[in-house]
């Protein structure tokens, strides 16, 4: 398990540096990324590396829904739809998460509260601070949004990637503010 904590935490450094590259170098005022996705379908093999992509990250987010099944349905939603857009930086995030909750248990990790024994995961209780500050970065990510929606004069491609880029970011980081009250 401690190696593949490693490798996620690895993965997800390399990852982060990337998107500060890209905010630094590019910036996200063409649609965080979208547009670039989209022009490499013109050449066959970026088709196939954009196709090989998405598929391992379809083959992610099935593990991810079969093992949070069960669980709050936003929780699952807003994992699923920020690896969908952000890629392999919440998948590393996710298996990090994953290998902390099961602790060294190999049958926990792959199948969570599924797992022969497991119980369900105990809610994430973010101290009041921390809750404090995703909901502020919640509203930061909504002001962004807006922002870049206004920059970019209502054309398709840019307004629709930075909503479905920008929406999962608010409602994860909603999420992490507003926990789950106890029934």
């Amino acid at each position: 398990m401690k190696t593949v904590k490693i490798i996620a935490g690895l993965v997800f450094l390399i990852m982060c540096g990337n998107v500060l590259n890209v905010s630094l170098n590019s910036g996200m005022g063409h649609g965080v990324g979208f547009d670039t996705f989209l022009a490499g379908a013109r050449d066959p093999w970026q088709t196939f590396i954009n196709n090989d992509l998405v598929m391992g990250l379809v083959l992610t987010m099935s593990w991810v829904i079969f093992r949070e099944r069960g669980g709050r349905v936003l929780n699952t939603v807003a994992w699923v739809w920020m690896a969908a857009w952000w890629g392999n930086i919440v998948i590393a995030a996710y298996v990090l998460r994953a290998a902390y909750q099961a602790d060294s248990d190999w049958s926990r990790f792959f199948l969570g509260r599924h797992a022969p024994g497991a119980t369900a995961p105990a809610p994430m209780r973010l101290p009041a601070l921390m809750r404090a500050l995703c909901g502020l970065g919640a509203a930061a990510a909504a002001v962004y949004l807006a922002l870049g929606l206004r920059q970019s004069g209502g054309a398709l491609v840019p307004v629709l990637g930075y909503a479905l880029g920008f929406l999962p970011v608010i409602l994860s980081l909603a999420l992490l503010a507003l926990p789950r009250r106890a029934a």
